[in-house]
């Protein structure tokens, strides 16, 4: 089976990262996409709205979609959350004889060789990196180029980001368009404060 792993703070989840999970499920034939909300973040401030809420919202996006699981293994664990250390996790969960692949952006290719373990996490799965088109100013290091366990994919870029949810939302901004109308309302009572 391919598992493709979704982590990130999704705070809150955005029509981006929606794209992004329908291109990797319709174009890279994936059996299933972990979306995994961070429980402590290990590379930034924690300042993260209520862990509950992020993964509700999340489940709710994806609650019709038999091929996303929405998981809360970083919300549950004790401390920061290192992929490395999910990673692992759900090998024993799933068995070692799937394929595992973890989506990033282009920009935590950037930092990867600050992971914890990155070197065996390039051995125990492929990374689906997806580039901006329109930022050519990240420069990727030659080892990630030339690994074969790293796919680069150019993709639209959808100019969304959680701050500018967050923001509108606090200045009683419309938000539509922004965020899956299921969730529009959620959002908007959660992160009003």
């Amino acid at each position: 089976m391919k598992i493709a792993i979704y982590g990130g703070s999704f705070n809150p989840m955005h029509i981006g990262h929606e794209k992004i999970v329908d291109y990797v499920l319709k174009n890279l034939d994936m059996d299933k996409i972990i979306i995994i909300p961070v429980g402590i973040p290990s590379h930034r401030e924690n300042n993260l709205e209520q862990s509950d809420t992020r993964l509700k919202i999340c489940k709710e996006i994806f609650k019709n979609n038999k091929k996303v699981e929405v998981s809360d293994i970083e919300i549950k664990a004790e401390g920061k959350s290192y992929t490395y250390d999910t990673l692992l996790k759900l090998i024993e969960i799933y068995g070692k004889d799937n394929e595992f692949f973890e989506i990033i952006g282009e920009d935590s290719l950037k930092n990867l060789k600050t992971w914890r373990n990155y070197k065996e996490l390039l051995n125990l799965c492929k990374f689906i990196v997806f580039r901006r088109k329109d930022d050519k100013n990240i420069e990727i290091d030659n080892e990630f180029l030339n690994n074969k366990n790293i796919i680069i994919l150019e993709n639209e870029y959808y100019n969304i980001s959680s701050t500018e949810i967050r923001n509108k939302v606090k200045n009683k901004e419309d938000i539509s368009g922004l965020v899956n109308k299921k969730v529009k309302k959620l959002i908007e009572k959660e992160y009003i404060d």
